[in-house]
């Protein structure tokens, strides 16, 4: 066991790489999108017509849906390279770095026009966007899984795996709450108008400073956590082969209870982010106020730190993460309906938000549990430790829910006149742009959320059955010797 000055080191260390890590995926899963479809192709600031505009956004919001679903394959491939590293720095931490610094100078360039190329030749700027968005996707995911993949090599018991967790969710929380509250306000500052245009947030100048700072903190945070945090050594660690191709996909497959938990979480993260991605729209385009936007990044500072530590005590309360999990979702889609009923009520937008968002935090914090103790489980089941493979599912789901939440709000926001130049007034015209709004952001999610509890019920994997687990895990290393 470490001594506790050397985990506390650990934890802090962890939390900061979350921190950054949250800041970044922030940027990229809900404000890349907003980019695209209210900067990139603008008629007033590029001067070209609205119908090519449009065009163009449809072009890039398919390549980002494509793009993504391609490499999907390509996860659980990249979980089993992760398992088969060998370092003297351990099988995490250099591709934290790698995949950090990569990513970070390619989000920058997802967020310019690439030198005008957007609108003086939109041919070239598919090809550069497609080579550096698929190559940002890679690095990512490499950094995501080595990330996330840590937590069974920082902690062996679920007691321990929970404070890890627990911190790291605070920071994550943290960083996406300050990417929400700052962005408006960032934008504005660094923009060479500094103010909000026909309900345009900015110009691209204010965006390229914003995604500057997410590049650089993300970076930071990576570095911090490479040099700080330290595994831990254990007897169930050190009973693992090398992965084959044909194993990666085996260690998912043969893992039931892996699986039943990433389809509950499949379901749920995409009807969270479709819906977290139209927040901004809906200040913007139906509230009428996208200033009022920055009151959402308060929000989730404060409530996402209260939640994320309070983590413990709802477990406790309501006997299991599992339980949990089902009591934070009833109360987010109580959440939804109030939101969805709110209009241009300030006090009932917030009241819904807060009921959405509260949960979050701790549901997120039962499914990585869980899947990081289905690693023991998979172990037990098939004779060999899969960490990397094992944990590459959630960010394989979170990029799978990216990908069609991009695809949803970039096609969304055509359909209902959110793009460009719109205002509320514009967007108000027609009031089955409202209706239509409302069904993608709210009734979809909502939906997504009960089937998600549905298969919920398939997941058997408590705290009390992991600990049963491994012990057994231990009762066999003590037979083979």
């Amino acid at each position: 066991m470490k001594k506790p000055e050397k985990f506390g080191r650990t934890l802090f260390s962890y939390a900061s790489g979350a921190f950054g890590h949250d800041v970044f995926y922030m940027a990229l899963s809900s404000y890349l999108i907003m980019f695209i479809t209210s900067q990139l192709f603008n008629p007033s600031q590029t001067g070209i017509s609205e119908a090519t505009s449009e065009r163009m956004i449809a072009i890039v919001t398919g390549m980002l849906f494509i793009l993504r679903f391609v490499e999907l394959i390509i996860d659980p491939i990249i979980g089993g390279v992760i398992d088969n590293t060998r370092t003297r720095f351990g099988k995490f931490k250099p591709w934290i770095l790698f995949g950090g610094s990569l990513g970070s100078i390619a989000i920058i360039l997802l967020f310019t026009d690439l030198g005008g190329l957007s609108t003086s030749n939109p041919t070239y700027y598919i090809i550069l966007f497609i080579l550096i968005f698929a190559t940002l996707d890679v690095v990512y995911s490499f950094k995501d899984i080595a990330f996330w993949g840590m937590i069974p090599a920082l902690a062996t018991d679920s007691k321990q795996r929970e404070t890890v967790g627990v911190f790291a969710r605070i920071a994550s929380t943290l960083g996406q709450s300050v990417v929400t509250f700052a962005i408006v306000p960032v934008v504005l500052f660094f923009s060479k108008t500094h103010d909000s245009t026909n309900n345009v947030i900015g110009d691209k100048q204010g965006w390229l400073v914003f995604a500057v700072f997410v590049a650089v903190i993300s970076l930071v945070g990576g570095i911090i956590t490479v040099i700080g945090a330290k595994e831990q050594k254990s007897t169930l660690r050190q009973d693992t082969e090398q992965t084959s191709i044909l194993n990666v996909f085996k260690a998912i497959g043969r893992n039931d209870q892996l699986l039943w938990i990433a389809l509950s979480y499949g379901l749920f993260a995409l009807g969270y982010v479709i819906c977290n991605s139209f927040v901004l729209y809906y200040f913007t385009y139906i509230f009428g106020d996208a200033s009022q936007f920055a009151i959402i990044g308060t929000i989730n500072l404060a409530i996402g730190f209260i939640s994320a530590a309070a983590f413990p005590f709802f477990s406790k309360l309501f006997k299991g993460r599992k339980n949990l999990f089902f009591v934070g979702l009833i109360t987010m889609i109580i959440g939804l309906i109030i939101f969805a009923l709110s209009n241009q009520s300030l006090p009932m937008v917030l009241t819904g938000y807060i009921l959405y968002f509260f949960p979050y935090p701790m549901m997120f914090l039962c499914v990585l549990l869980m899947l990081t103790d289905s690693v023991e489980y998979g172990q037990l089941k098939t004779g060999n430790r899969s960490e990397g493979v094992t944990l590459c599912v959630r960010p394989l789901l979170d990029k799978l829910a990216g990908a069609i939440s991009n695809g949803v709000v970039g096609f969304t926001a055509i359909w209902v006149g959110m793009t460009n130049n719109a205002t509320a007034n514009t967007v108000a015209a027609n009031a089955n742009n409202i209706t239509h709004f409302k069904i993608v952001m709210f009734v979809l999610p909502i939906v997504l959320f009960i089937i998600s509890l549905i298969f919920m019920r398939k997941v058997k994997l408590t705290e009390e059955f992991h600990e049963k687990i491994v012990d057994q895990l231990y009762e066999k290393l003590e037979n083979k010797q």
